[in-house]
């Protein structure tokens, strides 16, 4: 009795380790009973068969007539087993995420994935109204909707190239870099899709006592120059820029708003020869955290808010609705609490006569 209940358990456990291998497309057999399971728990087939789960037979091969066995695409593995440290996702047929029709020498992949070698993900959000498409003739990928025509559709490589080093983390090398995509909207427009508009940001007026977020660059130095870069784009910087040539310069980056710039001291350039001189960076536009420029030191920003207390968005038309009751309702401001374009409902409006849509109309922030 002991010795058939161990041959039992041996059994068992010979068929528990080689269920990790693949089962037959057609028999649910580990290597469709053709094969048997090595120890990366890949199918090594026997000499009539072939394919990932050895479900494809050589047996029609005859005398008199010979059929050509057509190759299919190969793809980085979205899973497979690893052969060695950090190399589990070689390239193999269909990606390892379809089966392969060796008569047409083409993929019939899995539901989520597309590409001539399924090496493309489905990116759908949300069920039925985003994902994305593969054109079949050349593998090119686009996105929902065409980004709504507010945004690229572009690769996790091609995505991180958009960032600069040290501000965010860079994704262009690993194994995946080019096998998902999404949109990277145009200022002004955000949304998985691209499909909805930014409403204008400012400072919550029910919050006091908050300060503009500064950065500062230290720099000694005697000649050369240095880059300053934010949000992905940058300037040259040379050595000996005055205060009035930094600022110029910096107006050229596009993805950096208003800023004020102060040199320290008695300080005539941006880079000194002995002490650093420290040049301030004031944000005066955009309220709350910014991304860092190059090296910096900052202090509290003030609450940036998009809805809730004093306004709501709307994410259709990007405009806020500013809200009339309870008194003294808001209006548009300038940032900092006074009558201004930027559409926010920043100020409060002590006579309450431009509740509603404001759309940044000048017209209404005079306060008569």
């Amino acid at each position: 009795m002991t010795l058939r209940l161990l041959l039992v358990s041996v059994f068992l456990l010979l068929d528990v380790v080689q269920a990790a291998c693949a089962r037959g497309v057609y028999n649910s057999k580990i290597c469709s009973g053709h094969g048997r399971c090595n120890t990366h728990n890949l199918c090594e087939c026997d000499a009539r068969h072939f394919g990932f789960d050895c479900s494809q037979s050589a047996s029609f091969l005859a005398v008199c007539w010979l059929v050509t066995v057509e190759r299919c695409p190969l793809g980085p593995a979205w899973v497979a087993p690893a052969r060695a440290t950090d190399d589990a996702h070689y390239l193999v047929e269909c990606s390892n995420k379809g089966v392969c029709d060796y008569e047409e020498g083409t993929c019939r992949c899995d539901e989520g994935f597309v590409g001539s070698a399924c090496q493309r993900r489905t990116c759908g959000l949300v069920a039925g109204l985003s994902r994305c498409e593969v054109v079949p003739a050349s593998d090119a990928v686009k996105c929902s909707s065409g980004c709504n025509s507010a945004g690229q559709c572009l690769s996790l490589k091609e995505l991180s190239a958009t960032y600069a080093v040290g501000t965010e983390p860079l994704y262009d090398t690993a194994w995946d870099a080019t096998m998902i995509y999404g949109c990277k909207c145009r200022k002004g427009y955000h949304g998985y899709d691209c499909s909805l508009k930014s409403c204008p940001r400012g400072d919550d007026p029910l919050t006091t006592g908050q300060k503009n977020e500064m950065q500062i660059v230290q720099c000694t130095a005697t000649g050369g120059s240095f880059y300053l870069f934010y949000n992905g784009q940058g300037a040259s910087i040379p050595f000996d820029a005055t205060q009035s040539d930094l600022d110029r310069i910096l107006r050229t980056i596009k993805t950096l708003p208003a800023v004020k710039v102060t040199f320290g001291g008695t300080a005539t350039t941006v880079c000194s020869s002995a002490t650093a001189n420290a040049v301030t960076i004031e944000f005066t536009y955009e309220f709350g955290p910014q991304p860092p420029i190059k090296v910096m030191g900052s202090l509290n920003g003030i609450n940036s808010l998009t809805g809730g207390s004093v306004f709501a968005a709307s994410a259709e038309t990007g405009q806020c609705m500013c809200f009339t009751n309870p008194m003294p309702g808001y209006r548009s401001s300038d940032g900092y609490g006074n009558p201004g374009e930027r559409g926010d409902c920043g100020c409060a409006n002590d006579k309450n006569l431009y509740g509603g849509e404001i759309a940044r109309r000048v017209s209404k922030s005079s306060g008569k």
